[in-house]
């Protein structure tokens, strides 16, 4: 794991951190967003667009409460940039409130800046054929380490102002010191790390972890008394977190006339400044590198105040403990210290995959053809090609590509669909045969008992009426099954005409009132006598509410009690309740209920065409059927229809 790396449980595959990261650290596999190591500058640029907090940074809050237990000389160096990070707090009170954590002295890093501000000025003075590059921000120097080789040479071999303050410390003011670092910035706990400046930084904090420690321990720095800084006392270096505060220091203007001296200042800029530079297009004798619009804009820094009001802070804490003649004493007596360092390549580069290969992934996502590279920036690289290229080195996958991924489900809801209707139109087949084969074989087995029986001396015609009625009935109910079939399938318009719905109810029962005689069911009706008529057809309703009525029939076979209930809802539709007491309908056969051929009957009683009917009927009159049913307890289908009022004459 990294300095930054991924919670797999929040990363949502939404590819912002893909298109932020500046040199394309995040590998991408089974939707999840993988910061690789190998290739992350710990910019923490990720951190900042990660809307569900998937991206998170290594904690050094364990190894800081551990130093803080075991030695008693540990000191805090603060981030340049801290009155804009913790503007609540004044300078004093940070002190008094991070002594009382336990760190033994507070000291802040702008003294370093000092030290290093005087080591480029002297640089500039004796190279002044070759330009230089800033190499005070670790994001920066770490960038041009892994993705631009040769301008190595390039960089200032000075140390940054956190490890200039850390040898301060470590070589001179107290060897025997712990130092922790405060800031802004995630590459800083990176750069602590890197042997050939290690050593002089024992753990580094940002503000927000800091923040978490005052917490801890029930800490409000906003209510202590004010205390004071250790160690050197620094002047200009307290600028050095805002842009171009190291040319303040180094007394040098980027004023755009001269062109001598660049500040580039932000992820994007910096990456582009570096290309030119490779190029030759940049002339300037020194250009100030800074992944961040300052230390001020540091990525954990979580106050939402303006640059520009982060600027004010930094000045005036600059303008109101100014002593430069103090600050001359100390540069002298630590004027000693080395500041420089060496760079080394950690070239991590990819092998660049052919122009074959490359269209080969363009294909299999369709964009194999220009027109059809949207370059829509969706999956987080900036063209169909660069994301091709992605996949070929193994940081990408095709299905990061939105319109592909559209097209393939809308492909694959096609191919369902076709599927369901295959399957469909299978069970409609067997369930017709079953259904119309049992009483075919019915009047098979009668035809050749009768064939038989006419031989014989002693059948009767008594018997043979019987053999042909039998077979009637049989008949019958084939034709039934079969006429079923034809009206789901027909679906015919409804021919409309003003209808009274109570009238179609009271002709639907008269049909079905002696089976539920026969049942001992008790019919109840609640049929409303100001009830609106609806334009509807009489024999399609007669034809609902007959196969509803005889369903809740059915579905009582002990007995029990038959609502037919007409109203109006709020909505000035015509309602009609038909409610049972019976043995009820599960949860789960509700959601298929009126799917056609879908029976709970058994066999023989029904061919589960009976309600897709009803349903096909009830649509065609632009009305809706709703369900409610517990087991055990009964079930009520409730019919919705528009009311139609006569004008009058």
């Amino acid at each position: 794991m990294g300095i930054v790396f991924t919670v797999r449980e929040k990363c949502k595959g939404c590819y912002a951190c893909i298109r932020s990261c500046p040199c394309k650290a995040i590998r991408v596999e089974q939707g999840l967003a993988q910061v690789m190591k190998e290739r992350c500058i710990a910019c923490g640029t990720c951190l900042q667009v990660c809307a569900t907090g998937a991206k998170q940074v290594e904690s050094d809050l364990g190894v800081v409460w551990q130093l803080l237990a075991q030695y008693p000389n540990v000191i805090a160096i603060l981030s340049s940039s801290f009155p804009a990070a913790l503007p609540e707090i004044r300078p004093g009170q940070l002190v008094t409130a991070l002594k009382r954590l336990g760190f033994s002295e507070v000291m802040a890093d702008s003294f370093g800046a000092e030290l290093v501000g005087r080591e480029y000025a002297q640089l500039l003075s004796k190279d002044k054929d070759r330009p230089i590059l800033s190499s005070n921000c670790p994001a920066a120097v770490t960038y041009i380490e892994k993705y631009h080789i040769p301008l190595i040479s390039y960089l200032a071999p000075i140390v940054s102002p956190m490890i200039a303050m850390g040898r301060v410390v470590k070589w001179q003011y107290n060897p025997e010191a712990k130092v922790v670092f405060i800031g802004p910035c995630v590459a800083k706990k990176a750069e602590s790390k890197d042997e050939k400046v290690a050593g002089v930084i024992d753990a580094v904090l940002s503000f927000a972890e800091l923040k978490e420690m005052f917490a801890a321990k029930g800490i409000t720095p906003e209510s202590e008394e004010g205390g004071q800084f250790s160690g050197p006392k620094p002047y200009l270096g307290r600028l050095f977190a805002i842009s171009g505060g190291l040319l303040k220091v180094m007394g040098l203007s980027d004023d755009i006339l001269q062109n001598d001296v660049i500040s580039a200042h932000g992820r994007d800029y910096v990456v582009k400044i570096l290309r030119e530079f490779v190029r030759g297009d940049i002339t300037a004798r020194f250009v100030n590198l800074h992944f961040c619009h300052g230390c001020i804009d540091g990525p954990v820094i979580d106050n939402e105040l303006s640059g520009f009001r982060r600027k004010e802070l930094i000045a005036n804490y600059t303008t109101g403990r100014a002593d430069p003649v103090q600050t001359e004493r100390d540069i002298q007596e630590y004027a000693s210290i080395n500041l420089s360092r060496k760079f080394t390549s950690q070239s991590i580069g990819l092998a660049t995959p052919s122009d074959k290969d490359v269209q080969s992934v363009l294909k299999q996502m369709n964009r194999a053809n220009p027109e059809e590279q949207f370059n829509c920036g969706a999956c987080g690289y900036s063209s169909c090609w660069e994301l091709a290229v992605a996949v070929c080195q193994g940081l990408a996958e095709t299905d990061m590509c939105w319109p592909y991924v559209l097209n393939r489900l809308k492909a694959t809801q096609e191919e369902l669909i076709q599927a369901e209707k295959l399957t469909s139109l299978g069970q409609m087949a067997a369930s017709i045969a079953h259904e119309v084969n049992n009483p075919l074989s019915g009047v098979l087995v009668y035809t050749k008992l009768l064939s038989k029986k006419l031989d014989s001396d002693t059948f009767s015609k008594q018997e043979a009426l019987g053999y042909l009625s039998k077979m009637d009935s049989e008949v019958s109910r084939s034709s039934k099954i079969i006429r079923n079939l034809l009206d789901f399938a027909r679906q015919s318009e409804p021919v409309l005409r003003a209808v009274d719905v109570n009238q179609v109810i009271e002709q639907a029962l008269s049909l079905v009132s002696h089976q539920a005689q026969l049942q001992n069911i008790e019919v109840v009706k609640e049929l409303s006598p100001s009830l609106p008529k609806v334009m509807a057809d009489f024999d399609q309703l007669q034809q609902v509410f007959t196969n509803l009525i005889l369903n809740a029939i059915q579905a009582m076979p002990d007995g029990g009690r038959l609502t037919l209930r007409t109203s109006v809802d709020s909505d000035g539709q015509l309602k009609v309740d038909i409610q049972d007491t019976g043995c009820g309908i599960s949860r789960e056969n509700l959601r298929r209920l009126f799917t056609p051929f879908f029976t709970t009957k058994e066999k023989g009683k029904g061919v589960g065409l009976g309600l897709a009917v009803v349903h096909g009927i009830i649509q065609r009159h632009q009305g809706r059927i709703e369900v409610q049913s517990e087991v055990g307890e009964g079930t009520t289908f409730t019919i919705y229809l528009g009311a139609h009022y006569e004008e009058e004459a």
